[in-house]
């Protein structure tokens, strides 16, 4: 398999001024990387691991956009300032994960040069710059943020090399503040009138896109599942983790915000839901 010596962009400088200021204000450097895999021979182990992180990578890139382009549609719209200051964090984290991702997929023999264009996901510039923002808010922080952090708890805790549970419980920490934010938004800035109109009617479109995800989770066992030293779940361990986020954390959120996202999700998803 060939392999190029970068990702497939946002590749570092990595000397002078900027590197040093990014590692400081990042910490990227807090972490062993040259220990990374260390212990770890077997050319398929390190190759899979390798594979998991460059689609994580691919994954942080897609949010780093996404939670940019929110940061410029919140100073536009004049948001409060911690609230901007806030997101400047999100902000933040998003680079350094693109970083430490970066620097696993290296440690681990490098991209691929196969790997795909991130499944970005941009502002609708159809749509009013509120409504813009209020979508990122719901899609990407409340819903996309909250599972990725039970994703990566499942995947954490079988990450047996120590430099990977390491990235990975930063990363989680990272990802649970972004998801706090989402719901801190919707708690701070409640939602009436036409808003929750539209609201209601963007998770009715979100909610059964989301609930494709449960496909692959349902996939029948063809042999058991090895973990892997740089982190990995079970097919039904993904699932729980998935139903945990769904039902224990994202429906009843919007449920308080008076966005009936219980009703919503038995209407557009349970039956399907049942049947798989």
């Amino acid at each position: 398999m060939a392999h190029i010596d970068h990702a497939p962009r946002h590749e570092p400088l990595a000397r002078g001024p900027f590197a040093t200021t990014h590692a400081r204000f990042t910490e990227v450097d807090a972490f062993d990387w040259a220990a990374l895999g260390a212990e770890v021979e077997d050319a398929k182990v390190r190759d899979r691991g390798r594979r998991s992180f460059e689609l994580r990578a691919l994954d942080e890139q897609r949010s780093l956009l996404a939670f940019t382009e929110l940061l410029g549609e919140l100073c536009e719209a004049g948001a409060p300032i911690d609230v901007i200051g806030s997101l400047t964090r999100v902000v933040r984290d998003e680079a350094l994960h693109v970083d430490l991702c970066d620097r696993v997929v290296k440690a681990l023999g490098g991209w691929d040069d196969r790997a795909p264009e991130p499944r970005w996901v941009r502002s609708n510039k159809k749509l009013p710059l509120k409504r813009r923002i209020l979508a990122t808010v719901l899609g990407s922080l409340c819903v996309g943020e909250t599972i990725s952090v039970h994703m990566i708890k499942g995947v954490r805790a079988h990450a047996s090399d120590a430099t990977t549970h390491a990235v990975l419980t930063r990363m989680l920490a990272d990802e649970s503040f972004h998801s706090r934010f989402g719901w801190w938004w919707l708690e701070s800035m409640p939602l009436e009138g036409e808003d929750a109109k539209w609201a209601r009617a963007y998770l009715a479109r979100l909610l059964p896109s989301v609930a494709k995800s449960l496909a692959p989770m349902q996939a029948p066992k063809k042999k058991p599942h090895v973990y892997s030293p740089f982190g990995s779940m079970a097919p039904e361990e993904r699932r729980e983790a998935f139903d945990a986020a769904m039902h224990g954390t994202i429906l009843p959120g919007f449920d308080r915000a008076g966005l009936e996202a219980t009703a919503i999700w038995k209407r557009v998803v349970g039956g399907a839901e049942e049947a798989a």
